[in-house]
């Protein structure tokens, strides 16, 4: 096999390594968090899908826009995470992705 192209498929496993770790952190990772009450508790997965509620027992007594109003805050506040996760590994790929593309483009690296 020629070795530029030995390189360039090097860089393609580890380009895949890559979207397969980001796939099967999604596919793992839960972001919980609550109203500032502590009286609703919701998971989003890591594609920010609703996997989960808990709501306290009473917090029905105390109308529906009360309740509404913490449901909305604990999904804002589980967002909020599930964004900054998401935030953080879109830096790590952009570099990891920027350093294999930079080793393509020096024939050194092949």
């Amino acid at each position: 096999m020629h070795p530029q192209v030995a390189a360039v498929l090097k860089h393609a496993q580890r380009l895949q390594s890559i979207v397969d770790e980001q796939l099967h952190k999604m596919n793992s990772e839960t972001f919980t968090a609550t109203d500032e009450s502590d009286t609703v508790e919701v998971t989003l997965n890591g594609h920010h899908y609703l996997t989960g509620a808990f709501i306290s027992d009473g917090l029905l007594r105390l109308g529906a826009r009360t309740v509404e109003q913490r449901i909305n805050e604990a999904l804002q506040n589980a967002t909020a995470a599930a964004t900054q996760s998401i935030e953080s590994d879109r830096e790590r790929i952009d570099a990891a992705v920027a350093e294999i593309t930079a080793g393509l483009q020096r024939p050194d690296q092949m």
